[in-house]
């Protein structure tokens, strides 16, 4: 148990505001044309855009809904354009249009960041991001976006200070698969008002969505349906997609602000969520749960300012967790089962990165009943001892193509039982699903994935697969070939095996000694296979051939995890050489390269159309999820110690700084990928990425832990 007053301090490091941009200048409206921000739901659904509010992306928006959490996704509410009538009545009255967009014809509109005095994103912890807007020396603006967790529904609220205004607002509506667009208007779109007139019902597209005004608001709709056509989102177009389309107005809304007013857009009919109205209000429940995650992962000693990061990254990492089930009603029971989403805003819950990330997201705050949920959701899943690689999008059913996410389930059960987890759960599910990965892999399965019993490898896939976390592959064009016998792999079965046959020992040597025997055979391989005199660490993988099995002399960050994982099969000098080699060679500040920036292979911006982003994806962009194992295994070889804990705080702090600085690409979050090239690294991929995240969180606890142990 946590003392009262740690409590007391945690609840406190929640309520700070997690990002607060001032706006000063017009290098910085620029800058927050391209920075952007994220709310979630815990359903799978979000809300999202740029902090200036010109939607660049087909995913911005205010709110994307799950049908069937956390897949099956809608973009149902687009944007609330917005024009403030500042002293209405007074012959001063003049308009302030707030709309923020771009056209195909050139045509744009900026209204609103030219006005734009601050942007706030979760202050006091709460789950909104928050506008100010200057109107004139005395009047300001606020605009709230508040996405309520657990439910899929957005609250728009806005408020005037400092004199009076109306606004008329006109919501552009979506209610399509959020990765598609609307490239002409659907004539089936319809608009229905409430039977008090306090509301209006959409439908007509992939889902049905309510518009109303909270009780105490004053305001009316102007129903006066129309498209917005030519909208273009410039990100699309840079990655080679289409990137127009048109979108639904209903009309308009007219609200006064005499006092603060609300509207709520719900999926759904008007009528559905009266008990919304009183959830709009705010709620201790998210603050508990955040500072009780918060309080987990800073129990070990460390300073103010690296508290503050810590729960930085807490609430971000509570973004990816999210709850399972056929339907939103499901959903909610306290019994749903759990996953993570990869990446917003086009991730699903792949089974890979669930596994990960479960550690950082969950075992390092303590969030171990949700962990143990999120495991029994791959765990039931499992299928000829493969757990699913993904989701479908769309209808949920589950796809096994992967060799690594059952061996990486392996290594998340044993952390999560060392963690305190459920051990009933563990021995009643969890066990018996790790036990079915080790036979199935040792009988073969499917995909070509099993073990050559000539030296206890794990072996995968062929010309036309690619099984691996390094999976690109586009038009027919594999970018990473990497069948056969991949050094990650070795890794993690050695390590898994190990750490199963420590687990059931006590009660059951017999099955203990065949799983080390197994281990033994792959350890004694990894080294006589994988170890290059030439490159001075280990090669990536094996690759078969007429000749028989032929090294892949690469320097990847794959061999990596051959020294951060609990077990490692190689001898304490090949490790320190393993490590300073990708240290050396693969490191930057926005992650860890994929490849040698010597290999002539190699591809150091990721940008252009996404041929050329596949093609750069695997061969030279860098990953801030590698930072973990680069950083842990910096701590194992140098045996957890002062020096080396230094050094793993070094590798993470350039990352920690773009995250929480005044210009993070997304406030709060991180990046999947950044390029390559170490003076030039720009962000790609998803801007909120789960694994990059969780590691950064994991390993930063994991050092402070260590200096803890030490200090005892």
């Amino acid at each position: 148990m946590f003392s009262e007053l740690a409590e007391v301090d945690c609840l406190s490091l929640v309520r700070q505001t997690r990002a607060d941009l001032h706006v000063r200048s017009d290098a910085d409206r620029d800058r927050l044309a391209s920075q952007e921000w994220l709310l979630t739901d815990e359903l799978g659904g979000f809300a999202m855009g740029t902090i200036a509010g010109v939607p660049t992306r087909r995913y911005h928006g205010l709110l994307t809904a799950s049908l069937s959490p956390p897949v099956d996704r809608v973009l149902a509410l687009h944007s609330m354009n917005e024009i403030v009538w500042v002293h209405p009545d007074e012959p001063r009255c003049f308009p302030m249009d707030l709309t923020e967009a771009c056209f195909s014809d050139g045509t744009t509109l900026t209204g609103a960041r030219s006005r734009l005095e601050r942007f706030e994103l979760g202050p006091d912890g709460r789950n909104l991001a928050r506008w100010t807007f200057a109107a004139d020396d005395h009047v300001k603006l606020i605009r709230e976006v508040e996405l309520c967790e657990g439910r899929s529904s957005v609250v728009v609220r806005y408020e005037c200070l400092g004199g009076r205004a109306w606004i008329d607002a006109r919501p552009l509506v979506g209610l399509r698969d959020f990765h598609a667009l609307h490239h002409t208007p659907n004539a089936q779109m319809r608009v229905t008002h409430a039977a008090d007139d306090r509301g209006v019902w959409v439908s007509g597209g992939a889902a049905d969505l309510s518009i109303e005004l909270t009780p105490d608001t004053p305001g009316s709709f102007k129903v006066k349906p129309h498209w917005w056509e030519g909208l273009w989102y410039a990100h699309e177009g840079d990655r080679g997609f289409d990137d127009t389309e048109c979108l639904f107005c209903l009309g308009s809304i007219h609200l006064g602000l005499h006092e603060p007013a609300e509207v709520v857009c719900s999926i759904g009919a008007p009528g559905e969520n009266q008990d919304l109205f009183d959830a709009t209000r705010r709620s201790p429940a998210r603050e508990i749960r955040l500072s009780t995650a918060v309080a987990a992962a800073v129990r070990d000693a460390g300073g103010e300012a690296e508290d503050r990061q810590i729960a930085a990254l807490v609430a971000a990492a509570g973004q990816f967790v999210v709850r399972r089930a056929p339907t939103r009603s499901l959903a909610g029971d306290e019994h749903a089962l759990g996953s993570v989403i990869a990446g917003y805003p086009w991730g699903g819950d792949w089974g890979r990165d669930s596994m990960i990330a479960l550690p950082g997201l969950l075992l390092a705050t303590g969030r171990l009943t949700e962990a143990g949920r999120v495991l029994e959701t791959f765990a039931g899943a499992q299928r000829d001892g493969l757990i699913p690689n993904r989701f479908d999008d769309r209808g949920g059913e589950p796809e096994y193509n992967t060799a690594d996410a059952s061996l990486w389930f392996l290594h998340a059960c044993g952390e999560y039982l060392a963690a305190g987890g459920d051990q009933e759960l563990f021995r009643d599910l969890l066990l018996p699903a790790c036990m079915d990965v080790v036979e199935a892999h040792a009988l073969g399965t499917r995909f070509g994935i099993g073990i050559d019993h000539e030296d206890g490898l794990v072996v995968a896939g062929d010309e036309r697969t690619q099984l691996t976390w390094m999976d690109a592959a586009r038009d027919g064009v594999v970018f990473t070939p990497r069948h056969g016998k991949p050094i990650e792999l070795q890794a993690l079965w050695y390590s898994g095996l190990e750490t199963l046959a420590a687990i059931v020992r006590p009660w059951d040597p017999v099955a203990a000694r065949a799983l080390r025997s197994r281990a033994e055979r792959c350890g004694e391989s990894v080294p006589a296979k994988f170890w290059s005199d030439r490159l001075g660490c280990l090669v990536d993988c094996l690759r078969p051939t007429t000749r028989g099995w032929v090294p892949v002399e690469e320097v990847r960050p794959n061999q990596l995890f051959a020294c951060s994982l609990p077990h490692s099969p190689l001898s304490d000098i090949q490790r320190g050489a393993v490590t300073r080699t990708c240290r050396e060679r693969l490191w930057t500040a926005g992650g860890m390269r994929p490849l040698d920036p010597a290999d002539p292979g190699y591809h150091g911006r990721y940008a252009g159309p996404m041929f050329e982003r596949d093609a750069a994806y695997h061969t030279g962009t860098a990953w801030p999820w590698l930072l973990g194992p680069m950083a842990e295994a910096v701590l194992r070889v140098g045996e957890f110690g002062a020096v080396a804990c230094r050094e793993a705080r070094a590798i993470l702090a350039p990352m920690l700084g773009e995250m929480l600085g005044p210009n993070a690409p997304c406030p709060g979050q991180m990046f999947e990928v950044y390029d390559g090239d170490a003076d030039e690294q720009q962000p790609g991929g998803c801007p909120a990425q789960a694994w990059s995240m969780a590691e950064t969180l994991r390993v930063l606890t994991l050092i402070r832990r260590s200096e803890s142990a030490r200090e005892a």
